[in-house]
């Protein structure tokens, strides 16, 4: 219909209210002369935007039908509609709606950009993809279809084909703030550090309060480990953003690798908040700060909901010999492949082919070298996306995933997601359930996960006998001599030591090391160095104690033979409670070295009871804070106790029973053989218990 010049004027002041994000004017005026006209559509599409623009959608969604009912053929107000349907998540409507839209004009980029959108929300993801190149195609100059394209792409781990499209937004936008920021995240993870750094610098040059961008930097700095400018960087990402979780929980983790224990009160309270948030937190980081299965059980389960499982693979290959992959970022000189090589050179080759996919920052020294040469086939797929590397599988014919990473850092656990094997299997690198869909099996033993607890794995239980844990005989004590004259420590002196990560040492062990020194005249706590800051956090911590600061020594760290003979420096081992000794748990019973643990609920607080106990030193596994001082004094104060307890760990050790990583690799086969049997045969996935050789 015609419009007089005087409400021609009245809509235009309207319009200029509303691009001035004059939302709630535009409501009152045009309401006001909606009610005296209600037969010109863009009235009630002025009222509907502006409710839109308030994040009231359901009104919106009122006002656009009556914009619509007067202009049934308005595409604009109908993708407008759409839009608000997309928002209050009523996809099927938005979807009817654009679909109209499509019919009226099909030239129209934005109905497709739209679709796309509804599609990535209900994980259609190939759906998505096929709405947003058609929108480029009729209109390749819009940044944020571009941008849309790459976050898909991304979310299915298509990581190269995401750098480009991030890079065709920064073409169109140089200012495109996320997707600066996002194209910094896939370099890093690509190990791309410099290209990484100077796109996140970009961001916060542009935005010096983008707190995703400092998350990120921070996560750029842990990685190459400069630790103080990743807590900085995470300090000001959380200070920024109090719901940024990821960036609280580093900077907490950060704060205990140098043993800084000044907000404890703040950690609690924080801990508790990560299981009650939407928001995305590493469980990984976690399992060193509190020792409760429900809240490890609950952070995995909702971090792991972002891999959901895009395919299932039933698969029946009928190799002659069965096929296991191993993935991991850690083919090289690490905790992991130490305890690892033996399986590997182990292995039935008759029976099993064992093929590598090593991904993350490749490291091909020696120990990569030795190990590589026990695989029949070997991969490097760290330049390969997810769906790359599902193929390489699938060519393979992989039987049997193992996925050793877990959640830890630099996991890549999306690749899981797509079913790169008929049966996966969650092993060794992550203490603790992965609460992704798609994992199968985890391997453990029945003290690690007690049958009171299976209800915290989302996984099937592999229970192998005795340890779980792999215990390679391979181990070479250097043959340099570390003296305690050397450390300026008295050879009377009774020596404790702590071998873990600084990052486990926790306020309440700490304490009762203190109280040891206290109570042992002449007594010395030797502790590996991770930083300055961190000796200078003990020291100040023993100052609390009156324990002078000579009594605690720190080693820097060395090669791992020479680690090994310094263990003859110390009398006994003291482990930390939740996340305990593993790998250094294994290393002192090698060398001979006792150690005590006080197991708690979580896989990671029971791994060294675990391994005591297969070792026959109950006596070792305390109950309490009382009976592990208690103890540790009884062996400080009686040598013959002690010395006797040394000479049953290195008469276990000569015997190669506890040592023996050809049975060990024995009982994983037959698990390997197992599940594989149960899911050809009964197509079954359920707990299976090994049974050792009589």
């Amino acid at each position: 219909m015609s419009i007089n010049l005087e409400l021609e004027k009245k809509i235009l002041n309207l319009i200029t209210s509303f691009n001035q994000n004059l939302f709630d004017e535009v409501i009152k005026d045009a309401s006001d002369l909606y009610k005296d006209i209600n037969n010109i559509s863009v009235i009630p599409n002025l009222i509907g935007a502006s409710y839109a623009g308030k994040n009231n959608h359901e009104n919106a969604v009122i006002f656009y039908k009556k914009a619509l009912a007067i202009d049934h053929n308005n595409t604009e107000i109908l993708n407008n509609l759409a839009k608000s349907f997309l928002a209050i998540n009523l996809y099927d409507e938005a979807i009817d709606t654009l679909q109209i839209s499509i019919i009226l004009d099909d030239k129209n980029y934005d109905t497709y950009f739209n679709l796309g959108i509804i599609n990535f929300n209900k994980g259609e993801y190939d759906e998505s993809l096929k709405n947003y190149k058609h929108a480029i195609k009729l209109n390749n100059q819009i940044d944020k279809i571009h941008y849309n394209m790459a976050i898909t792409l991304s979310k299915k781990g298509n990581n190269k084909e995401a750098i480009n499209f991030f890079l065709k937004t920064l073409k169109l936008n140089p200012n495109h703030i996320k997707a600066l920021n996002n194209i910094g995240l896939l370099y890093i993870e690509n190990n791309n550090y410099e290209l990484a750094f100077n796109y996140l610098k970009k961001a916060i040059d542009l935005n010096p309060v983008y707190s995703k961008a400092y998350n990120n930097l921070g996560a750029l700095y842990f990685q190459i480990k400069d630790y103080k400018q990743a807590l900085n960087c995470f300090d000001k990402a959380f200070k920024l953003d109090k719901n940024l979780l990821s960036a609280g929980v580093q900077k907490y983790f950060l704060k205990r690798l140098s043993c800084d224990w000044s907000d404890e009160k703040d950690l609690k309270s924080f801990l508790i908040k990560t299981t009650n948030s939407d928001e995305f937190v590493s469980p990984w980081f976690c399992l060193s700060m509190e020792d409760n299965i429900n809240n490890h059980y609950l952070r995995a389960k909702k971090f792991s909901s972002k891999f959901k499982l895009k395919k299932e693979n039933h698969n029946s290959y009928l190799n002659k010999k069965l096929r296991i992959g191993y993935y991991a970022a850690d083919f090289h000189q690490h905790a992991g492949m130490i305890n690892m090589e033996g399986i590997f050179k182990n292995h039935n080759k008759d029976e099993f082919e064992i093929i590598g996919f090593y991904y993350g920052d490749i490291k091909k020294d020696e120990t990569h070298h030795r190990i590589k040469k026990n695989f029949n086939k070997f991969f490097y797929v760290n330049d390969l996306d997810d769906e790359e590397i599902l193929n390489l599988s699938l060519k393979n014919k992989i039987d049997i995933a193992i996925y050793r990473a877990g959640l830890t850092v630099n996991a890549r656990s999306s690749i899981f997601s797509k079913k790169i094997a008929p049966i996966q299997v969650n092993f060794l690198g992550y203490q603790g359930t992965t609460g992704q869909e798609g994992i199968d099996y985890i391997v453990a033993d029945e003290y690690v996960i007690p049958k009171n607890q299976e209800n915290f794995y989302t996984e099937n239980i592999i229970y192998l006998p005795g340890s779980y844990f792999p215990r390679d005989n391979n181990r070479i004590i250097g043959k340099k001599k570390f003296t305690r004259n050397e450390l300026k420590i008295s050879e009377n002196s009774f020596v404790f030591c702590n071998f873990n990560n600084s990052y486990k040492i926790t306020l309440e062990e700490f304490e009762i090391w203190m109280k040891l020194l206290q109570k042992i005249d002449n007594s010395i706590l030797l502790l590996l160095e991770t930083n300055e800051e961190m000796k200078k956090n003990l020291y100040f911590e023993a100052e609390k104690f009156k324990i002078n600061g000579d009594r605690i020594v720190f080693l820097k760290k060395t090669i791992f033979e020479d680690h090994l003979s310094r263990h003859y420096l110390a009398d006994l081992f003291l482990d930390t409670f939740n996340y305990n000794a593993h790998t250094t748990a294994v290393d002192a019973l090698w060398t001979g070295l006792p150690i005590i643990t006080k197991p708690g609920n979580s896989f990671s607080s029971r791994v060294c009871g675990s391994l005591l106990k297969f070792f026959d030193l109950d006596e070792l596994i305390l109950k309490n804070k009382d009976e592990y001082y208690n103890k540790a004094l009884e062996l400080a104060e009686n040598p013959h106790k002690l010395k006797a307890i040394k000479n049953k760990i290195l008469k276990h050790r000569d015997s190669n029973k506890h040592f023996d990583p050809k049975n060990y690799t024995l009982n994983l086969e037959k698990a390997y053989k197992k599940i594989h049997s149960m899911r050809v045969n009964e197509n079954k996935f359920e707990n299976i218990y090994i049974k050792d050789i009589e």
